[in-house]
């Protein structure tokens, strides 16, 4: 169980620097604020239907998605990199640490950082709710932070993989921010790319959407969480791909929510065997 001690380590160090705290308030800030504007702002509760959770959820849904995001490029890009830029990884594994309790201490430390900030804002936000909305839905509010909770983790291992792959700080950071862009920006371009391909290098004469052109909208990271949350939270249909009656035949598996947090599963594993295997070879 030495990675527990790692992640301990790091996670006490991390509740005692400013990252913590100015991650936390800008979420209570953003959180709050977001339910405030929704409660008391006619036109957002207009877009979206009458007061309710499940309203303000799905308000705060694209939000939240950046927020994690970059968050977890602040906490998890240098969790690595930074402590081997400074020589301090040396003396990490002079105790009785394994390079795999590393990465998977450092895993488990930095999310726990993020996790404080998200379940610190949701419940900033609760009572905000509380006061403020007719009703609360409970069931709704524990799966969208359950889900929340698994895209951190999953974005926090993808950077922490990023670090483990770098000596440099500053690289790790730099290839961060470039894996969120690929993620963010780029992961759009490659379903409408691999359409027009597919269709003769045109988009003309399209009617129907085949379910696999919707399964690559939602195979990044970002996407997948979407559709779980449209999943979950929705009437059983593929809400969050926005599709409607574009879709040729019925929803398959692939485009569920279950298999949106099955895709969420594979980048959290892959990157990090890949960010290992740099790591466990490199010379420190």
């Amino acid at each position: 169980m030495s990675w527990v001690v790692v992640a301990r380590k790091d996670f006490q160090d991390a509740r005692l620097s400013k990252a913590l705290w100015a991650i936390t308030a800008a979420f209570v800030l953003l959180s709050a604020g977001m339910a405030v504007l929704y409660a008391t702002v006619p036109e957002l509760s207009r877009d979206i239907g009458e007061l309710s959770t499940l309203g303000y959820l799905t308000l705060l849904l694209a939000v939240m998605t950046l927020f994690v995001s970059i968050a977890a490029i602040v906490i998890g890009a240098g969790a690595i990199a930074g402590e081997r830029d400074r020589g301090s990884s040396k003396l990490l594994l002079g105790f009785p640490h394994s390079r795999a309790d590393v990465v998977l201490g450092k895993l488990l430390g930095r999310t726990a950082v993020l996790a404080v900030a998200i379940l610190v804002g949701l419940a900033v936000t609760l009572a905000v709710i509380l006061a403020l909305l007719p009703s609360f839905s409970p069931v709704d509010y524990a799966v969208f932070a359950v889900v929340t909770l698994l895209f951190a983790l999953v974005y926090v291992g993808i950077m922490v993989a990023v670090s483990a792959t770098t000596g440099s700080g500053g690289r790790a950071m730099a290839f961060g921010v470039g894996v969120f862009v690929l993620l963010e920006f780029l992961g759009d371009l490659l379903a409408p790319a691999v359409m027009f391909v597919a269709n003769g290098f045109s988009f003309g004469g399209l009617t129907t959407i085949p379910g696999w052109y919707a399964f690559l909208n939602v195979v990044t990271p970002s996407a997948a969480y979407q559709n779980a949350l449209g999943w979950f939270l929705g009437d059983g249909t593929t809400a969050a791909l926005s599709l409607g009656g574009m879709l040729d035949g019925p929803v398959p598996f692939y485009l569920t929510g279950w298999a949106s947090i099955a895709v969420l599963v594979v980048w959290l594993v892959v990157p990090l065997v890949l960010g290992y295997r740099r790591f466990a070879t490199a010379d420190l």
